[in-house]
């Protein structure tokens, strides 16, 4: 008697893309409620179409330290957030499918 193994390989739709980058938070600092943006790559975490190249399907989180931001535009290269409460230094991160960006610091006044 002959057995078969089959092996089936399972991969997420973001095995491909790398994890979200951010390359800058523009202004560098800002009151709660003001609206920033974020620049930078695959923040969508997903192959890109070429007839919608900046579509998301899934929105990540954008966090100011532990607490998250508003988000009010959201693309595969810009994020536009709300500050959300606090004061001083904080670390910018985006979480996208699972995956945490680098982090970029940032100011709450």
């Amino acid at each position: 008697m002959r057995l078969a193994l089959a092996l089936v390989a399972a991969c997420s739709a973001n095995d491909d893309v790398p994890s979200p980058q951010i390359a800058a938070v523009t202004p560098a600092s800002a009151s709660p409620g003001t609206v920033v943006t974020v620049a930078g790559s695959y923040f969508c975490q997903q192959p890109t179409m070429p007839d919608d190249p900046l579509a998301c399907e899934n929105l990540g989180e954008v966090r100011f330290g532990t607490a998250s931001g508003n988000v009010a535009l959201y693309s595969d290269t810009s994020i536009m957030v709300e500050v959300p409460g606090g004061l001083g230094t904080v670390a910018v991160t985006v979480a996208a499918a699972g995956r945490t960006s680098n982090a970029v610091d940032f100011v709450i006044e």
